[in-house]
């Protein structure tokens, strides 16, 4: 006499796992991925005039262009980020640094989810500048850079212009580069 084990039903299946878990909120990509990468970029190439004379700035070796490469693959990346849904705009009792300049998380969070589309399209604007930002670093093009820093600067502003601003400075007057925290 032979049985078998194969008798006990399978387990049922377990649900799938979520294809993404956005832990970072928009405000963390900001401060740890999109500002300091942008200014890296912003900053690579500067000529400063002074009673002494022309002092210039610009990647040369090695060691100036591989972080600037690291800086750009985390813009094209963040841009990806930026993408996945769920992902909240700021940790929670998060506010604004600069009120009335910038406008509180939980109203930027209302304007990203009533257009969606064009929050897709403004991080795919941040992917596309990051993109050529990192072409011009691999061909270690100094003028393709300083044209990819205005490419990324247009894109950051059109997006606060959007999203980060109150209407008052959303209209296009928007604020100075360096207010870009939610």
């Amino acid at each position: 006499m032979l049985t078998s084990c194969a008798t006990d039903a399978p387990a049922p299946a377990a649900p799938p796992l979520p294809e993404f878990q956005p832990t970072a909120s928009v405000e963390d990509i900001m401060r740890s991925m999109i500002d300091p990468s942008a200014d890296a970029m912003w900053d690579a190439v500067v000529t400063t005039i002074t009673d002494a004379g022309i002092e210039e700035v610009r990647p040369e070796t090695e060691e100036d262009w591989l972080p600037l490469e690291h800086g750009a693959i985390m813009l094209v990346e963040a841009g990806n980020l930026l993408l996945i849904d769920g992902r909240r705009i700021a940790s929670e009792g998060s506010v604004s640094e600069l009120p009335g300049i910038d406008l509180e998380p939980d109203d930027i969070a209302v304007r990203v989810a009533d257009n969606r589309e064009t929050w897709a399209r403004l991080a795919r604007e941040l992917h596309d500048a990051g993109v050529v930002m990192l072409n011009a670093i691999r061909a270690r093009d100094v003028d393709a850079l300083l044209a990819g820093g205005d490419r990324l600067n247009v894109a950051c502003e059109n997006c606060h212009s959007r999203f980060w601003y109150p209407d008052t400075l959303g209209s296009g007057a928007g604020a100075a580069r360096g207010s870009q925290s939610p």
